[in-house]
């Protein structure tokens, strides 16, 4: 296809004598420069701009229930608002409603979403009469799969649902404690997978995946949790006097006695060891991005967070007293250990992981962390005008804008839901952060 010529006439230079084509006049040049730039300005002008904050809906839950602060939540991505008469689950995406689960009256109910089984959620009712039940609730449908009543406890993927047994005077002297036994259910479908028999006590660790039966002289056997198998079997000693409990959390086997004088003693044993564990001054560990966090106490006080190296558990520096450290993707940020506030924990600065240097005071907001897996973050902070959403953005605070006064919000794919003005729950869309 031959090229377009545009004969400028007496608009253009002179030709060349040598042949070779002139550069356009200085003039052209500045023009065509402007007309370059106003077809910039105007294309700009026409491009839809979209706005950070966008409402998506606004929910009116006016009889559904008196919104309180911990009658909202968000799972997956449905906001769960538990009403006086059913829990209700609306969209995150445009606020529609998913699913409505009606229920009876109840002096409480328990909401739990566990990590490790994703689709379903586990619901506790507590009735006036003292009785409760649990029903595990399809997330996507609001169906229920599988009900008891009782209590349920979830550890991994299993619901134990406990019972205590009656025990009769030819199994264990009558001072004992009475048998526990714990049913182990698949979590999804209620299916009874195996029954742990409490000897008298029986317990679960979460941390393992394991069961554990004990007797009051401290003779033990472990479970594998999914399907009963006998794991290993030993023993420890109960502190002296009359056994009251044993149980198991966080990879320690806690058994407690009674003393003469009526006080009560516990000793803790680590799991795998059976080595006695300090009940006070033993550090707790976690991850802080690409360091370990570390929280202790000594003599009941509480020692300040520390940051280690992840290979070498060398402490690099330690936070002031009171303060905790929350990575997210946006950066090391500290909040005040103690103190909550509707708005999210109370921000202080923006600091470097590695050695703890201030990068950014952030006084005055509070801390929204995502209810995701992004580890995103927001921060918000009252106004005359409402509550100032921004977050951080190449190290620096980024306003967003100003929502009306909320109560309570909850963060997540980007999506922003919050209660407001009595009884309303609006949904807002929130930009993508800029790259």
């Amino acid at each position: 296809m031959e090229p377009e010529i545009i004969d400028l006439g007496e608009i253009g230079d002179h030709a060349d004598p040598g042949g070779h084509p002139r550069r356009p006049a200085r003039h052209l040049r500045l023009l065509a420069m402007a007309c370059t730039l106003l077809t910039a300005a105007s294309l700009s002008a026409a491009a839809p701009v979209r706005p950070i904050f966008e409402q998506v809906a606004v929910l009116d839950l006016t009889g559904s229930a008196a919104v309180r602060l911990d009658a909202v939540e968000l799972v997956s991505d449905l906001v769960l608002v538990r009403g006086d008469e059913a829990l209700s689950a609306y969209a995150l995406d445009d606020g529609s409603l998913r699913w409505r689960l009606p229920q009876a009256a109840v002096r409480q109910r328990d909401v739990v979403s566990p990590a490790l089984v994703p689709g379903v959620l586990v619901l506790t009712d507590d009735f006036e009469d003292g009785r409760s039940s649990v029903s595990v609730v399809d997330v996507a449908t609001g169906a229920v799969r599988w009900s008891t009543p009782g209590s349920v406890w979830v550890v991994g993927e299993y619901a134990l649902d406990s019972r205590i047994r009656t025990v009769s005077p030819g199994d264990h002297a009558p001072s004992e404690p009475a048998a526990m036994d714990l049913t182990v259910r698949d979590l999804r479908t209620g299916r009874a997978r195996w029954t742990l028999r409490g000897e008298p006590f029986a317990a679960a660790d979460e941390t393992r995946t394991e069961g554990w039966s004990v007797t009051p002289r401290g003779e033990f056997t472990v479970y594998d949790l999914g399907d009963g198998r006998v794991l290993r079997r030993g023993k420890v000693a109960f502190p002296p006097g009359e056994a009251q409990f044993a149980t198991v959390y966080g990879g320690m086997l806690v058994v407690s006695s009674q003393l003469s004088n009526g006080d009560f003693m516990e000793i803790r044993y680590d799991t795998l060891t059976l080595r006695v564990v300090a009940t006070t001054g033993s550090p707790l560990r976690f991850a802080c991005g690409d360091y370990v966090c570390q929280v202790g106490d000594a003599g009941g006080n509480r020692m300040p967070l520390a940051v280690l190296d992840r290979d070498t558990l060398t402490e690099r520096y330690r936070l002031a007293p009171g303060m905790h450290l929350i990575p997210t993707t946006q950066g090391a940020i500290t909040v005040a250990a103690d103190a909550t506030a509707a708005l999210g924990a109370p921000a202080r600065q923006l600091i470097d992981l590695a050695d703890g240097h201030p990068l950014l005071d952030l006084t005055g907001w509070g801390l929204q962390l995502a209810f995701d897996e992004s580890r995103q973050a927001l921060l918000a902070r009252p106004t005359p005008d409402g509550t100032q959403f921004a977050r951080i953005e190449n190290g620096q605070v980024r306003l967003l804008g100003t929502l009306p006064p909320v109560r309570q919000c909850y963060y997540a794919a980007q999506r922003l839901a919050c209660v407001y003005g009595g009884n309303r729950l609006g949904v807002w869309s929130i930009a993508a952060p800029m790259s």
